[in-house]
């Protein structure tokens, strides 16, 4: 995996994850602070996702689409209403969406298709800060 040079001198850029899925937010949170280049927040319940980002005020949200209780479009739904927040990235995670090379778009939001590689995540994620920066 390449080092990106635009975030080795700045402080770790924080990255939430909003997935009702517990072993997956675990491997991720694993897997991203691993690496030591992102700080890795979590909430397991979509219905706090707002608040968990009005109050941390991350720097990119990482959402999975479908959960139970509400939707990820209603939560990013949620995000851009709230003028405190309205700006962050938002990137899908979805295993609705068919998996083909690299990142797709699903409601006007890039989305990476489950199951997905590391690899393929942390691009991603790093488009989408570069994008915001």
């Amino acid at each position: 995996m390449k080092e990106n040079p635009s975030f080795s001198n700045m402080r770790r850029p924080k990255v939430l994850i909003v997935d009702d899925e517990p072993g997956l937010v675990r491997l991720l949170t694993l897997n991203l602070e691993r690496m030591n280049r992102y700080e890795v927040l979590t909430v397991e319940d979509p219905n706090l996702a707002l608040e968990a980002v009005v109050n941390s005020k991350p720097d990119l949200v990482i959402l999975d689409w479908i959960m139970p209780t509400i939707t990820g479009d209603d939560v990013a739904d949620q995000i851009r209403a709230d003028s405190r927040v309205g700006d962050t990235p938002i990137l899908f995670l979805s295993a609705f969406i068919m998996k083909r090379d690299g990142p797709q778009e699903i409601a006007g939001y890039t989305a990476i298709a489950k199951p997905f590689g590391l690899n393929e995540l942390v691009e991603a994620i790093d488009e989408q800060l570069s994008r915001a920066a």
